[in-house]
């Protein structure tokens, strides 16, 4: 039920950004929990986060939870909604996404644009390592959290000109950002 429901949200969701093409990146929802993970009024609360930080940083922040990735690989479902639901501000369409998969017990960040740069090898190791005991113990909300301000340190950070362990690279940030898209995969295991 909770599926069938998904798709006609976003169906819907998709013909109003035909009818509308100018489709500002705040319009989309920054929480989309169809694994039902978090309460009412813990979306609430984690969607009213994910909107400050996104709006005040310029980078959509966004949390997904769904049952299944029904054969996709965890990487490419997510790099897939970021894309298909036009998630980013600008023209790089900056942001960082969330994907938690309850079926596959995995989970992925993706990241666009300036959330490319901010998202640095050790910033993605320090943010995970944040979030993830809460996540092991099924405190979503905290997880989720967590990563929310995670991500808004690290990207303030960056925007500093110098972002959360640049230091490591041997060429300091990312070289073109602004074409490369980098992906990183991590593997987490319930109990």
């Amino acid at each position: 039920m909770k599926k069938k429901l998904f798709t006609v949200y976003f169906a819907l969701l998709l013909s109003v950004m035909i009818i509308c093409p100018v489709f500002a990146a705040g319009d989309l929802p920054r929480l989309v929990d169809v694994a039902d993970l978090l309460s009412d009024y813990e979306e609430t609360a984690l969607l009213e986060e994910l909107d400050e930080i996104s709006e005040r940083q310029q980078t959509d922040i966004v949390v997904v939870t769904v049952d299944s990735l029904e054969g996709e690989s965890v990487m490419d479902y997510a790099d897939d909604f970021y894309d298909y639901y036009g998630y980013g501000f600008g023209d790089e369409r900056d942001g960082i996404l969330l994907l938690i998969s309850m079926e596959e017990r995995d989970w992925y960040i993706s990241t666009s644009g300036f959330g490319i740069t901010a998202l640095t090898e050790a910033g993605l190791t320090y943010l995970s390592q944040a979030f993830q005991s809460d996540l092991q113990e099924g405190d979503y909300a905290a997880a989720f959290t967590t990563f929310a301000v995670g991500c808004n340190d690290l990207v303030a950070q960056a925007r500093t000109g110098e972002p959360y362990g640049a230091e490591v690279f041997s060429r300091g940030r990312f070289p073109s950002a602004q074409v490369l898209r980098l992906h990183w995969v991590w593997a987490l295991l319930f109990h």
